[in-house]
């Protein structure tokens, strides 16, 4: 035993390395449920964000759809129009083509 050695300080440090020991086992422990705890937490959000893909997807869908026959409806309404009414049609063609060309035109002077 060396002079300042004694008994009680060899106890001391076996304490003291126990309680090292233990402190080093609980942090262990600690990482491991943080990383469970953190996995658990990103499933849930993957899971969330999936679900929202989905919901976003599916309103996409019936949105594109009500679109479709909304378009269909309103071309098919503009295609009666002009078998009730030919003459005003081609004068509104001819009027709509008029104007576009004096627009061009005018935007060359420029």
């Amino acid at each position: 035993m060396s002079l300042f050695k004694t008994h009680r300080t060899s106890q001391a440090e076996a304490r003291l390395e126990k309680e090292i020991h233990d402190l080093m086992h609980d942090l262990e422990h600690l990482k491991a449920s943080a990383s469970h705890d953190a996995q658990r937490s990103y499933e849930q959000l993957r899971e969330r964000a999936e679900g929202l893909l989905q919901h976003s997807c599916q309103r996409g869908s019936e949105t594109y759809h009500s679109l479709s026959r909304h378009c269909q409806q309103v071309g098919q309404c503009a295609c009666n129009c002009v078998r009730a009414h030919p003459w005003a049609s081609l004068a509104a063609g001819v009027g709509a083509a008029a104007l576009l060309g004096l627009l061009v035109a005018r935007g060359r002077d420029d």
